[in-house]
């Protein structure tokens, strides 16, 4: 059995990850996690759960040279240390220092990458940090055909590193949610229809255009509610949004929840306007729900396996709000079509995303020598 190093800048949860930690050790391989954050409520859920978990947080701006050398320095230590023979970093801080550490250590190194675009969107692809990252790579697993498609076409990344594997949950992680919580939620905000928003509240993720959904609706006459879940830089924005349009009393901000699946069942339709995707955790979280979900067509793994008007709807990017506008209008009070569109997108999610769909594909890479 191996030594399996799971790296990343990890706060809060990332059921993803989880899963394969707690899933690998049941295996008997000795799994260890070391965070470059805090990670305390990741770190606690992982050590209830008999992995190993460590935190290397350091002070200061970071970012910078001195930052990441100070980390890569570490990280190479820390893998001689726990005499570590795999490692699957997550996300882009961490797979820098990997994507250099991995020539100093005796262990594989696989980079996980969960975007598609977004150094182009944000403008940081042409940075040395992220062109570094990616050229030194010799294994990279990518969450989507999408993302690997674009790495191979966009950032003429060689085909022959890129592997793409599905995330894989255990979703009996998830807490299961409790009905007198999800008919208190109903209660607080009552309407005819309840739309429901989670996601970082960042530009490409368009939070804004949901807002919008809700005063077309309301222009049909139709009685409506949003719920904004989420946390990010454009929150105070979208506050201003919503007070410029006079919608307090239609749409709410709680912040981030760790109830999520509660909310979702509180409500009609998860919409998500976002441009900004690979493999998306909260459609996944809508499935475990069996809530009907309005989402973007060609944007990450989507047209994989939402079928239209099946177990989902896909509308075009640039005509979210006038097609979530038609869409919703005509099927809100259509609660067996709902129903079963939810259930049908329940069932694409087990049987694409379940650990044990997936597992199969890490074993391999796993016991190769």
């Amino acid at each position: 059995m191996a030594c399996i190093l799971f790296y990343g800048p990890f706060n809060q949860h990332s059921r993803d990850a989880e899963s394969l930690m707690i899933a690998f050790h049941q295996q008997g391989h000795r799994v260890i996690f070391l965070s470059q954050q805090e990670g305390h409520e990741v770190i606690d859920f992982l050590q209830k759960n008999n992995v190993r978990a460590y935190a290397h947080a350091l002070s200061g701006k970071r970012s910078g040279g001195w930052y990441y050398l100070r980390h890569l320095f570490f990280f190479t230590h820390f893998c001689w240390k726990h005499h570590v023979d795999i490692v699957y970093s997550h996300l882009e801080p961490a797979n820098f220092v990997a994507s250099i550490g991995q020539y100093l250590i005796r262990g594989k190194t696989y980079l996980c990458r969960h975007h598609i675009n977004e150094g182009q969107l944000y403008k940081f692809d042409k940075d040395l940090y992220y062109r570094v990252t990616y050229r030194l790579a010799r294994k990279i697993i990518v969450v989507s055909n999408h993302a690997r498609r674009y790495m191979i076409e966009k950032e003429h990344i060689p085909g022959r590193k890129i592997m793409h594997i599905n995330l894989a949950y255990n979703f009996d992680l998830y807490p299961k949610p409790e009905e007198q919580k999800v008919r208190s939620i109903r209660k607080e905000f009552q309407a005819d229809i309840v739309l429901l928003v989670a996601c970082r509240l960042t530009e490409y993720k368009r939070p804004d255009a949901a807002i919008q959904l809700v005063q077309k609706l309301m222009d049909l006459g139709l009685d409506v509610k949003l719920m904004v879940l989420g946390k990010g830089e454009m929150f105070d924005e979208l506050q201003t949004l919503i007070v410029d349009m006079g919608l307090q009393k239609k749409v709410f901000m709680p912040g981030y929840v760790d109830n999520v699946l509660e909310f979702m069942m509180a409500a009609d339709f998860f919409v998500h306007p976002s441009l900004l995707d690979s493999s998306c955790v909260a459609v996944k979280e809508a499935g475990l729900a069996r809530l009907p979900v309005i989402v973007c067509e060609g944007i990450g793994d989507f047209n994989d396996y939402i079928v239209h008007a099946k177990n989902g709807f896909l509308v075009a990017p640039d005509k979210f709000v006038q097609d979530s506008t038609e869409i919703i209008s005509q099927h809100f009070s259509n609660k067996e079509l709902l129903n079963h569109m939810g259930e049908n997108l329940r069932k694409s999610v087990l049987e694409l995303f379940s650990i044990e769909n997936v597992i199969e594909q890490y074993d391999a890479l796993n016991n190769a020598r």
